[in-house]
């Protein structure tokens, strides 16, 4: 069946029918059809009890909707109720998806739905069809449209309850509700004024809860200097050891090597396709963090053909993906030099380099976990989202506009990567230094071999995979995969003891994601404030 419900544990999308009771038997049908197809109807028959508040009741049961479907009939149209109901979703810019169950005059149509494509459920014989076409409609976009569901859920509850502070946003939750403000995909509802207005005041509580700490920290720490000597004994206290190290050490390395050279949102604005730049201080020898890269957002065909030498079946099947904005990735592979930078001024672990040597060597030994924790630190003393690579982005980043096996050509070559039998010096012994390679058409290296790298999705064994709930695809907007067994998560670019076909640009790999080796490192993202 077309476009069926995901697999367990995903959300399924919310459907709220629309009808009037002289179309009850239709209303049947269809919620059927759609709780059979993975969604999840509310209706009003099927969902309000006894003795509630019965408006009250709907309007809960709308607000937690993903989509309003309409049943249009000549009965619907001059229903005072489900014209009330449209009235109210529409105050909450809620998608609506206008079905025709018996043909109705456009002109006595409502004005909130005229607008929109309607399908067309009044051929019975064609019902099941029209079903089809409704469910994908209803499951287009539905990641932006829960988070649209959600966040205007807990504004409504926030306004009905008189704005208690105690309802508001924090992170990491109010982070995605900024990121989820600032995307809207195509034709997609716009959010209400009112969760606008719940976005920012809660944005504006969270500085003023920062502003308060910082105050409190300063009490904190005059104190600690007027009475150090009774905080001997207290010293081993992970507070007060967390506290001392940020104002003594990490506070004081930041303000001079990392707030100074924080892109202005005004900077970003002006960056264009393969600018570098470098948010901390570039001193000789001391590499504090990663050089980033603007990569151009663009399509691209992921995967790999059924032809291509040393081609696995979890590279397909191909399609299209579509990355809407530029983004920025780093340089090089992340070195020992700037995880060390985290390691003493942040909170990553220091690991092994396995006699390797550290500097300009790319960090390994690391986990999912671990990447993750040093992508968390850059955020936090840059105030600027980094994060890791999404499986589309790599890939993407590191074809850099070929379809070719590799991202030089067809074929291995002599030198031009680091693995076993790619001809170079350190193949099957070690990693190599990060830069020992031409980079690609985009300007960045190491995008395959040396040490593998961590991506943010989670593992499935193809693009497209089957569950007994249907058909599950890979997403095709550069967003990251997540859902399901997460406990596996997907490496990229293969590393210096593997053969050449796992350095192919379309490879994908599986490791735990508590999994640390002498090939698992990781490169880093950089989400950037340009508008397309």
């Amino acid at each position: 069946m077309a476009n069926a419900a995901p697999n367990e544990g995903v959300p399924k999308a919310k459907v709220f029918i629309s009808y009037s009771r002289k179309d009850m038997a239709f209303a049947d049908r269809l919620e059927a059809a759609l709780r059979s197809r993975g969604l999840e109807p509310l209706i009003d028959r099927a969902e309000i009890y006894a003795f509630e508040d019965w408006w009250q009741r709907i309007e809960g049961l709308i607000v937690k909707a993903d989509t309003i479907v309409f049943a249009l009939s000549p009965d619907s149209v001059t229903s005072d109720v489900a014209l009330k109901e449209v009235a109210f979703a529409a105050s909450l810019n809620k998608r609506f998806a206008p079905i025709v169950c018996r043909q109705v005059p456009q002109s006595v149509v409502p004005d909130a739905l005229a607008r929109l494509n309607f399908i067309f459920f009044d051929d019975s014989n064609r019902f099941e069809a029209s079903a089809d076409q409704l469910a994908a409609a209803l499951k287009t976009d539905i990641t932006w449209i829960r988070r649209h569901t959600e966040f205007g859920e807990a504004s409504w509850r926030w306004e009905e309850n008189g704005r208690p502070s105690g309802l508001l946003l924090r992170p990491p939750v109010l982070d995605q509700a900024e990121a989820w403000i600032a995307y809207s995909p195509d034709g997609a509802p716009s959010p209400t004024i009112e969760t606008k207005t719940f976005i920012a005041t809660s944005r504006k509580a969270e500085l003023a809860s920062k502003r308060r700490n910082q105050i409190l920290n300063a009490i904190v720490y005059g104190s600690m200097l007027v009475i150090i000597a009774g905080l001997i004994g207290w010293i081993n206290q992970d507070y007060i050891k967390g506290r001392w190290r940020w104002y003594t050490t990490e506070r004081p390395f930041v303000a001079a090597n990392i707030w100074p050279y924080v892109l202005s949102e005004a900077a970003e604005q002006t960056l264009k396709p393969k600018d570098n730049f470098r948010e901390c201080a570039n001193v000789q020898g001391k590499d504090y963090c990663p050089v980033m890269v603007v990569v151009p957002a663009g399509s691209f065909m992921m995967g790999s053909l059924p032809t291509e030498k040393g081609r696995s079946n979890t590279e397909g099947p191909r399609h299209v993906v579509t990355i809407s904005k530029a983004f920025a990735v780093s340089k090089f592979p992340l070195t020992f030099d700037e995880w060390d930078t985290c390691v003493a001024y942040g909170y990553c672990e220091s690991v092994s380099d396995s006699s390797v040597g550290r500097g300009q060597q790319p960090v390994f030994n690391v986990s999912w976990n671990d990447a993750n924790r040093y992508t968390a630190w850059l955020s936090e003393m840059t105030g600027k989202r980094y994060r890791l690579l999404t499986e589309a982005e790599y890939e993407y980043a590191t074809r850099a506009g070929t379809q070719t096996a590799y991202p030089w050509g067809d074929d291995i070559g002599n030198n031009n990567a680091n693995c076993d039998s790619c001809g170079s010096q350190w193949d099957n012994r070690q990693s190599a230094l990060v830069g020992s390679f031409a980079p690609n058409s985009f300007n960045l290296y190491d995008m395959v071999g040396n040490v593998m790298q961590w991506v943010e999705d989670c593992y499935f064994p193809s693009y497209e995979v089957q569950t007994p709930q249907g058909t599950l695809k890979a997403p095709t907007d550069g967003s990251a995969w997540i859902g399901g067994n997460c406990s596996g998560r997907v490496v990229r670019g293969g590393s210096w003891r593997q053969s050449p076909e796992y350095i192919r640009s379309a490879n994908r790999d599986r490791r735990a994601f508590d999994a640390r080796g002498g090939q698992f490192g990781l490169r880093v993202a950089r989400t950037l404030a340009i508008t397309p």
